[in-house]
């Protein structure tokens, strides 16, 4: 029939795209309340906008026009529109009387639609219930009016998602954290702003400060809002190479990165070596289990990233490649105590789990590892296959280390150099905590072995194992050795993660695999 010929109907929420108009509306926004906002604030700021534009546009349709609904009166020469007719609209051209005996008297209103011309009549002045009575005269019988909070319920991530990708690709728009604000509303921070700061934090050690410890010092416009000018101030900080923002999640914290230790700008010499990038088809249950146990950060190539979850502690098995850098790895397991965040470098504090006394410690997450437990190994006299512990504390920002049990003296394996070579002997040693048996190895004298590690450390690992492994299978009766005890003894002067170790050992001469982890060294075979 004729009438209304485009009728702006309900939104397609499940498949609404960002539009120009909605980054648009959203600079407006930020123009009368200059704040920066999360993706999910504006999110909902884009459907509220949706909701109010389709609204008015409806209204601006059917100005001048009453809805229709069949209890009403009516004049001749009214406009009306009917909303279960797709909101056409005509006007009231006369009236006559309906009976019905069942219903009683009403009356009959003829209708000439604009466009076409087209006569038609209904029912007015109704006595009985009718469903078009409960119409708002916006919405026809097959819509639902939905609130922003209704949307967000249901189409939520989606609408944030997609705004999150146009935000990213608009050149408008700035991100800090998990904020955004438009770039040309920004305050302006000028290079004499950033040198100052350069030189707070270089009178603070490097850092961190916060940003809030900063502005004092920067004298920004007063009428600015604080919220704007910290958010101003970490975008810039954030373009300068100078600074590093190593703050926890929900928290911003400066360094010089000038002043960073070098073992978190880079990965020390004995971290180094090759992911492993294999199916670990050829390993066992067994095998695949106590690679998985020994939390070693090459075993798996993926970054870890937030969002892993947390727990409040962790153990780990400590190994030589990071007593020897003062590190701890950062796997799926041992990350979940320690603080994550949107950058790659966080700073935090170690606090000893004896003597309380705290010092910095770095996540270095892009390269999977924790940094600043070299004097703390050293004072402890930390072994590899001894057992440390890291604890969540109640404030935020710390993370207590401590060995797990008491010191004791026992029969282990001891690694020594002689003549250039490692050999291995069971002696009796002072163990400073509760160790992995089939792991411990202590280690007479680093420097010794420090020596030795040039020569071997480009080497491949298969050629090292076959020198050790007749040595260590001599320590048990059974002529056997653990797979633990193998990688522990390897990574001494090889870095290797333990899945590409075991598949060098399977196909090795002379080594005869027994399952549940152990192998047996036979001359013959060798």
């Amino acid at each position: 029939m004729g009438g209304i010929q485009v009728w702006p109907g309900a939104i397609d929420w499940k498949h609404l795209e960002i539009t120009e108009a909605d980054l648009e509306a959203l600079l407006n926004r930020f123009l009368e309340d200059p704040l920066p906002r999360t993706v999910e604030e504006l999110a909902r700021l884009v459907i509220q906008r949706r909701l109010q534009e389709l609204e008015e546009r409806r209204r601006a349709l059917l100005a001048g026009a009453r809805p229709f609904r069949p209890k009403d009166r009516y004049e001749v020469g009214e406009r009306l529109c009917f909303p279960h007719l797709n909101f056409a609209i005509g006007t009231v051209v006369g009236i006559r009387d309906g009976y019905n005996p069942e219903i009683g008297p009403f009356k009959v209103i003829q209708v000439r639609f604009e466009g076409d011309g087209t006569l038609r009549e209904f029912a007015a002045e109704y006595p009985l219930p009718h469903r078009l009575n409960e119409l708002d005269g916006l919405r026809g019988p097959d819509e639902k009016g939905l609130r922003p909070d209704e949307v967000w319920a249901t189409w939520g991530p989606r609408i944030q998602e997609q705004l999150l990708a146009r935000l990213e690709s608009s050149p408008d728009f700035v991100r800090v954290g998990d904020h955004w604000f438009p770039k040309a509303l920004l305050v302006e921070l000028h290079e004499g702003h950033l040198n100052l700061v350069e030189a707070i934090l270089d009178v603070h050690g490097g850092g961190p400060l916060p940003p809030e410890a900063l502005l004092p010092h920067l004298e920004l416009p007063a009428d600015v809002p604080p919220p704007l000018q910290i958010f101003s101030l970490n975008a810039a900080l954030y373009r300068d190479p100078r600074f590093d923002e190593v703050g926890p999640a929900g928290q911003f914290l400066w360094f010089l990165r000038r002043m960073e230790p070098p073992e978190v700008l880079e990965t020390p010499p004995r971290l180094q070596g090759r992911a492993y990038t294999g199916t670990r088809e050829g390993l066992d249950e067994a095998l695949v289990r106590i690679a998985a146990e020994i939390d070693d950060e090459l075993s798996t190539p993926e970054e870890i990233r937030p969002g892993i979850g947390e727990a409040d502690e962790v153990v780990w098995i400590a190994t030589y490649p990071h007593l020897a850098s003062g590190t701890a790895p950062l796997t799926r397991r041992t990350a979940r105590v320690f603080p994550l965040g949107r950058t790659h470098r966080i700073r935090f504090e170690f606090e000893d789990g004896v003597s309380g006394r705290r010092w910095p410690g770095w996540v270095v997450r892009e390269r999977k590892y924790v940094f600043g437990l070299k004097e703390w190994y050293q004072a402890h006299q930390v072994q590899p296959g001894c057992l440390v512990v890291f604890r969540r504390t109640r404030e935020p920002g710390v993370i207590r280390v401590q060995l797990h049990g008491r010191s004791r003296r026992d029969w282990v394996r001891v690694a020594r150099v002689v003549e250039g070579h490692i050999v291995f002997d069971m002696l009796r040693r002072q163990v400073p905590g509760e160790f992995d048996d089939q792991g411990l190895i202590y280690v007479d004298d680093p420097a010794a072995l420090e020596e030795l590690w040039p020569r071997w450390r480009s080497r491949p690992a298969r050629a090292l194992a076959q020198q050790l492994f007749p040595a260590l299978a001599r320590l048990t009766p059974q002529g056997t050795v653990h797979a633990r005890t193998l990688y522990q003894a390897v990574n001494l002067l090889i870095r290797i993660p333990p899945e590409s170790l075991f598949e060098e050992v399977m196909g090795m001469p002379g080594c005869v695999y027994l399952g549940d982890g152990y192998w047996r060294w036979t001359e013959e075979g060798a």
